[in-house]
């Protein structure tokens, strides 16, 4: 028994000098990889020679600088999770008079989006897929056992020679070490883990701002609505006086029936007007209440009075070139090249030899003897075995399987960057229209906006006019119309404006716009007062504006 264990030692030292000396071997091939992937952003590296650095503390580095971005997010969701001190469900916090701004639309979605949730959850999964594929870096160690224990009897019959019997306990374990010296598709399935682990980051930070887009989209859509609602009530307001003083003027003779039936038209229409501005307005806050996951019997509060968010800064060439910089679908499809050149590599390394260094022990305790005429049962025997061997596996030929999907790979990345050129022609466009559209928005802003000055000085002339007896009512059912609509419009090019402002911003990656610098208060003093037939609110003009400024 002692010369078994000194056999067994002497083996695990002799396998212990072959590892040693193959680790060079291991480091260069390794070397080699971090080479060729110098521009990766995760790096694998060993330490001490026996193991690598986690992959969370390499996530952290890596999204350390990202913790101010307003559009991307790309952190995992442990770093994620440790920087916020919210709850996950922060939603329930919310009620029906907290009022939600443009900040906490970005907050709310990275913690209630469901669909973010799930882009997280294959961030893990392809962090684990990676652990799982730098395994191939370690020896694998089993253990297996024929007999733990086994018990063998009977008898064998021989007509030339002695009959024989089998009477014994036995009890077996073999421990097999095999390492993986020269391994091919070891590094580039190593490498592939890593890019769909990035891939799956990037679809992350791609939803996020396309869910963040969609929520500034709405929330000013839902100020639209808002600013619908304080039209068409300014509306009816009016159109109520003056229904009632053409009544008046109706019964004391001074007026015609036709007005009376003018006014009462005009306010049917603004009350038709104002159930459908309400319709809308619940539609907008059910769908911003859908996107930043509020609760069913919570429906979002915001600033109902829209302003100019900001002033646009670059050119239309400077707001591609950062656009095609910043737009993480490029980086996307960018990834997709390197994948599919890991798989090329991956089916070529199918035809590569394959070398391994393996020790194998077994060892077993019997009790009794096989093969022989008389067993002894209280025979006791006691076996070890060492084995040390470079195992070579080398598939010669495989009916080209391997250079075939070799080949498919290749092809698949040619179409990938075509699929790239493409990609970075749309977002040029994108960034075009958004740029136009923002010009267009511009210009319908001054435009409404010297409407309204317009209309209401004709609709107080208008008055006027009527109560000097030398107009009729048609004429003031007309100038409201043109005020309501002119208001309309005015709003209508705000939200425009800053939808395709918030676009850009979003589609470009530009973090701060430059905000206005001079408040214009508009003197409204020449506006009819309230005995003179208009409401005091009547239509009131953005107070704080840029107009001056676009």
């Amino acid at each position: 028994m002692k010369n078994n264990l000194i056999n067994i030692s002497k083996s695990l030292l002799l396998f212990g000098i072959i590892a040693n000396s193959t680790m060079n071997l291991v480091k260069a091939e390794e070397s080699k990889s971090k080479e060729h992937n110098s521009s990766k952003n995760l790096i694998w590296t060993r330490v001490n020679n026996k193991t690598y650095k986690t992959l969370d503390s390499k996530i952290k580095e890596r999204f350390k600088d990202q913790k101010n971005k307003d559009i991307e997010l790309e952190i995992s969701p442990k770093t994620r999770a440790k920087k916020s001190s919210k709850p996950s469900n922060y939603n329930k916090a919310l009620s029906n008079k907290d009022k939600i701004t443009l900040e906490r639309i970005d907050f709310l979605i990275k913690n209630n989006s469901h669909e973010l949730k799930m882009l997280e959850k294959r961030i893990q999964e392809a962090k684990y897929l990676i652990r799982s594929e730098v395994s191939a870096w370690y020896p694998n160690l089993n253990l297996s056992s024929t007999g733990l224990p086994q018990y063998t009897i009977g008898n064998t019959y021989n007509e030339l020679s002695t009959d024989t019997s089998n009477r014994q306990a036995k009890a077996s374990l073999k421990a097999t070490l095999k390492w993986d010296l020269i391994n091919p598709s070891r590094i580039p399935e190593i490498e592939l883990a890593r890019d769909q682990f990035e891939k799956a980051e990037l679809a992350y930070s791609i939803k996020l701002r396309e869910l963040l887009l969609d929520a500034y989209i709405q929330f000013f859509n839902l100020q639209k609505s808002i600013q619908d609602i304080r039209i068409a009530n300014d509306s009816i307001k009016f159109s109520e006086t003056s229904l009632k003083e053409a009544i008046i003027r109706k019964n004391a003779g001074l007026g015609a029936k036709f007005d009376v039936l003018e006014a009462r038209t005009q306010l049917s229409k603004d009350k038709q007007f104002l159930v459908e501005k309400i319709g809308s307005k619940k539609i907008n806050e059910r769908k911003l209440a859908q996107l930043i996951n509020l609760q069913s019997n919570i429906n979002p509060t915001i600033n109902a009075m829209p302003n100019i968010i900001g002033l646009w800064d670059n050119s239309l060439n400077e707001s591609i070139d950062k656009g095609l910089r910043y737009r993480k679908e490029i980086d996307d499809i960018q990834l997709g090249i390197s994948i599919n050149k890991n798989k090329a590599n991956i089916s070529i390394a199918t035809n590569k030899p394959t070398v391994s260094i393996f020790n194998s022990v077994d060892g077993s305790i019997a009790r009794g003897e096989i093969g022989v005429t008389s067993p002894r049962t209280e025979n006791n025997i006691n076996s070890t075995n060492t084995t040390i061997g470079i195992q070579l596996n080398w598939p010669i030929y495989d009916g080209g399987y391997g250079k075939a999907k070799y080949s498919a790979s290749k092809e698949k990345v040619k179409e990938i960057e075509a699929q790239l050129a493409l990609k970075k022609s749309q977002i040029k466009k994108e960034i075009e229209e958004s740029f136009f559209k923002l010009d267009i928005a511009k210009e319908n802003i001054k435009n409404s906006y010297d409407a309204i000055k317009s209309a209401k000085e004709a609709l107080r002339l208008s008055v006027l006019r009527l109560e000097a007896g030398i107009t009729t009512q048609r004429e003031v059912v007309n100038n409201q119309r043109d005020l309501t609509q002119a208001e309309v419009n005015y709003v209508q090019a705000l939200t425009d404006y800053n939808i395709h402002i918030i676009s850009l911003k979003s589609k470009t990656g530009v973090k701060d716009l430059k905000h206005c610098t001079k408040k214009i208060y508009r003197n409204n003093s020449n506006i009819n007062k309230p005995q003179e037939n208009l409401p005091s609110n009547h239509l009131l003009l953005i107070r704080d504006s840029c107009i001056e400024l676009l």
